[in-house]
């Protein structure tokens, strides 16, 4: 039997195992990984891809789901995945070459059990990435690249998309770098919702350190907004990224704009709701109860973490409901809960639990009423959307943005309403 390495040397964790998942799909092979690291200060995402089964791991992972629809499974130990590569040929990514000294030992037990070794590595030419035999320098694959939002395509340009209407600006905490280069999933589904649409949309990244007026000139004219359930690279802690995402979700609340929360950004929807009806001293964020204030988050300490895929059960008549059903599976890596003492003083505000667990305890769902489009939830469905079937909740989010924006193209207010210009210095006295 065989081993195929694919080495891509890359700080870039969205990279890892990208290559090695597209050629483990060509040639019909299971593929294998082994524990790796990267630059968990640089990189504060790198490891939070999370399986069906619930395992965590490097993030780019992901693309071997996307590409088959089987999640990539535990970490190999050396003594294991020589088991497995002795009854049957594999695909093993590694993010360092093969040569490398640490690799050493490892081949070495390898070849005293018989196992053959195919030595590949990624190489870059230009925008295009390619497979390279290590022994005899010849290119093995075609050359692949990347899209707008960051998904695998073969050749240099994507399959052509019929889009219509004009370009939708939506916004996503965040940079650049980190949706592309460290957690790539929420990127990527949004490429797969927008496609299925074949709408036009344009990604504005809202990093953390924008306060004050800077973040409301960047929020002004975009046409709906996404809270990632992820941490916020550029943030010192974080405390700085939930204030951040508060902060959008209070803009999102003033201005009646779409607004979808994912994990995280769930929880600082509600906790921005109760402070404009509680008051700001009222609700407390996740960490440490203040005096006399109500916590928005509390943590999952009789159950610890919970990881990978669970049923998710809506309320008849929600938009939820409406979007996926009276049951459906939701991917998870939740480490805390929405409080149920303060979802109660919310719900006079409008804002209703419209998804539950099976005990029916914990919310995993919220909507609010009187709102064009506010809703949160403690899943991750980026992870479980690709190309060919997007996520319904994207879908409906990004549906809901166009319909709310030809609404209000063609309302009376917006038609006689003067434009708002971002300095105040071209206004014509």
């Amino acid at each position: 039997m065989t081993i195929t390495f694919i080495a891509h040397s890359t700080p870039e964790p969205a990279f890892y195992g990208a290559l090695a998942a597209i050629l483990a799909e060509l040639r019909a092979l299971p593929l294998c990984h082994l524990p790796v690291s990267y630059d968990s200060k640089h990189f504060i995402n790198s490891r939070q891809y999370i399986s069906p089964q619930g395992y965590q791991m490097t993030s780019g992972l992901l693309w071997l789901e996307r590409l088959t629809g089987r999640g990539a499974g535990a970490e190999f130990e050396l003594g294991s995945l020589i088991n497995r590569a002795v009854k049957e040929d594999i695909v093993v990514p590694l993010n360092q070459p093969l040569c490398s000294p640490c690799y050493a030992t490892m081949i070495q037990r390898i070849r005293e059990n018989g196992i053959a070794i195919e030595s590949l590595q990624v190489v870059k030419n230009q925008d295009r990435y390619q497979l390279e035999d290590c022994v005899s320098g010849k290119v093995r694959s075609n050359g692949w690249t990347r899209d707008n939002f960051g998904r695998w395509v073969l050749g240099g340009v994507t399959q052509p998309v019929m889009r219509a209407g004009k370009a939708l600006r939506l916004g996503i905490l965040g940079d650049f770098n980190e949706h592309r280069d460290s957690y790539p999933a929420t990127l990527a589904a949004l490429g797969d919702a927008a496609d299925a649409l074949a709408m036009n949309i344009e990604v504005v990244y809202i990093t953390p350190n924008l306060v004050s007026t800077q973040l409301d000139s960047r929020l002004f004219d975009l046409d709906g907004l996404l809270l990632p359930g992820i941490s916020v690279q550029g943030a010192d802690n974080a405390s700085v990224s939930s204030s951040s995402q508060l902060a959008v979700a209070r803009w999102a609340l003033d201005n009646q704009a779409p607004v979808l929360g994912i994990n995280s950004g769930m929880h600082m929807m509600v906790a921005a709701l109760g402070q404009k009806i509680l008051g700001d001293a009222a609700v407390a964020m996740p960490g440490p109860s203040t005096l006399n204030a109500l916590q928005c988050s509390l943590p999952l300490a009789d159950q610890g973490m919970q990881r990978g895929n669970r049923k998710v059960i809506f309320q008849s008549g929600s938009r939820m409901a409406k979007m996926m059903g009276k049951e459906a599976q939701l991917r998870y890596n939740q480490r805390w809960r929405l409080s149920p003492q303060l979802l109660d003083k919310l719900a006079c505000a409008g804002l209703q639990v419209t998804g539950s667990d099976e005990s029916g305890l914990s919310a995993e769902s919220v909507e609010l009423e009187n709102h064009p489009f506010f809703i949160g939830v403690q899943g991750h469905p980026e992870l479980q959307s690709r190309r060919e079937r997007p996520h319904p909740l994207l879908l409906n989010f990004l549906q809901q943005v166009r319909q709310i924006n030809k609404d209000r193209d063609i309302s009376h207010p917006a038609l006689t309403r003067s434009v708002r210009l971002k300095h105040p210095h071209f206004l014509m006295g």
